[in-house]
């Protein structure tokens, strides 16, 4: 898929630009502009999770390789675990207009970073799913991810623009 191909190439990049946030990020960001560019950061990762997620449901309904898939998987889980990197205080709604991450975040962080490590979690159930090439199985992990993952964050802690 052309659209997962294009996350894939952009997440090494992705995950190096992370995982170089999470060792320099303070407990809170500097200032606005330092936030702002946190903030790309952070939406160019859950943009990629999204386009592996589509590569996903493209997959479950019997197009696209299983080999995208499992990439597809693997990014998830691995964007995942830097999710609590990409949210230093001070980069949400109450600092810049137009952020979607809510105060609540902070306000309940070890809630957020557990809902991350949910995430990973089932990412890694959905690719041992595909690994076995059980597409029974691979759709309710996909679904699971879906509703018990990305949800698990978005309706507590996004606010949609």
């Amino acid at each position: 898929m052309s659209v997962f191909k294009i996350s894939v190439g952009t997440a090494g990049v992705l995950l190096a630009a992370f995982l170089g946030v999470a060792a320099a990020a303070p407990e809170r960001v500097a200032d606005e502009q330092e936030a702002k560019k946190v903030q790309g950061e952070r939406s160019a990762a859950m943009k990629s999770m999204g386009g592996a997620m589509r590569t996903l449901k493209f997959y479950t309904a019997g197009r696209g390789s299983a080999e995208d898939a499992a990439k597809a998987a693997s990014l998830i889980a691995k964007t995942a675990a830097t999710i609590p990197s990409l949210f230093p205080a001070g980069t949400g709604m109450d600092v810049l207009s137009d952020s979607e991450s809510k105060p609540e975040i902070w306000q309940q962080w070890d809630a957020f970073a557990k809902a991350a490590k949910t995430l990973k979690g089932k990412a890694a159930v959905l690719a041992a799913a595909l690994a076995a090439g059980d597409k029974d199985k691979v759709g309710a992990a996909f679904a699971d991810v879906g509703r018990g993952g990305c949800a698990g964050c978005h309706r507590v802690f996004r606010q949609k623009r």
